[in-house]
Order: C-alpha cells, then structure tokens, then sequence
C-alpha cells in the first residue's frame, strides 16, 4: 500500500510540474494573442487554439491533483451535523462514488476520443483525439489518486481529514 501511495505521490508531483508548465505556457500564448490582436491588427490564430487546448489539460490533469488532497469543491452540510464515525463511512462511500464516475468517464472518454481521431482541429490540422484524450487521462489521475485515498489509513489521514473538516 505504501508503494503504490510514493508512486501515486511521485506521479502527482510530475503532474503537478508539467500543469505549471502548461499554464506559463497559456499566460504566455493568451498575452502573445492580445498583443497580435489589438495592437498589432495582425491576429495569430493558431495561439488561440492551443491555448484552449491547454486549458483543458490543464482543468483535467488539475482535477486528478485536486482528488488527491479533497480540493474539489463539495456540499459538506451532512458531514457537519453526523458523527465522526459515519464521517469516515460517509467519505468512503463518496470516494467509491467518485471511482465509479471516473471510472465511467475513462471508458466512455475513450470511445469519445477514439470517434474524433479521423477529425481534425481548424487551424493547426492535427487529430482532435489529441484534446480528447485529455478526458481519460484526467479520469485516470482522478482514479488513481481515489485509489491512493482509499487505501490509506484513515486514523491520521490529513487528506480525509481536510473533507471530514478535522483541521480546521
């Protein structure tokens, strides 16, 4: 168990630098576009569309990071007024709710991507299955670090304890 967490961790650290990357890389392509666009009068179309592209991976490998630590955004009224016991169990069952979801959207993210690969996109004429797969790369991260939630011992655990409301 502890294994498959350093690898998770490790993997989400990796995640975390090529995210960073990414969104210098979309603050760099948007500043490039409005630049061209309204004082240059000559706009690069081309920066548009990566940076949209971006922006998906972005969201979508983010969500994985975000799973990993219970930052999503989430009602949280029912863990506040049950027990700390039912907290747990109730954690738990969303966490498998939560698998479950992403395990529906690795699936049909698939199938998505796989049916866009003939298309291509407007300007730069690359496969659309290249944005595409963004959708069950990001279910994956999200999973795995659902996974890495799950197994972890739940006595101490400062990442169920941040949904459960412990610290703070």
């Amino acid at each position: 168990m502890n294994t498959y967490i350093k690898i998770i961790d490790s993997l989400n650290n990796g995640i975390k630098y090529l995210v960073s990357i990414m969104l210098v890389i979309l603050a760099l392509l948007v500043v490039l576009q409005v630049t061209t666009r309204f004082v240059i009068n000559v706009p690069l179309s081309w920066t548009e569309e990566i940076a949209r592209y971006l922006m998906i991976y972005i969201v979508f490998l983010g969500s994985g990071l975000a799973m990993r630590y219970n930052q999503h955004i989430a009602i949280d009224f029912l863990l506040d007024v049950i027990k700390q016991k039912n907290k747990e169990r109730l954690q738990k069952m969303i966490l498998w709710i939560s698998a479950l979801f992403c395990l529906l959207l690795v699936y049909y993210g698939s199938q998505l991507t796989y049916m866009v690969v003939d298309q291509s996109t407007p300007t730069l004429q690359y496969s659309m299955a290249w944005a595409y797969a963004a959708i069950p790369l990001g279910a994956l991260v999200m999973l795995a670090n659902i996974i890495a939630l799950l197994i972890s011992p739940s006595n101490g655990n400062k990442h169920i304890d941040r949904i459960v409301g412990e610290d703070q």
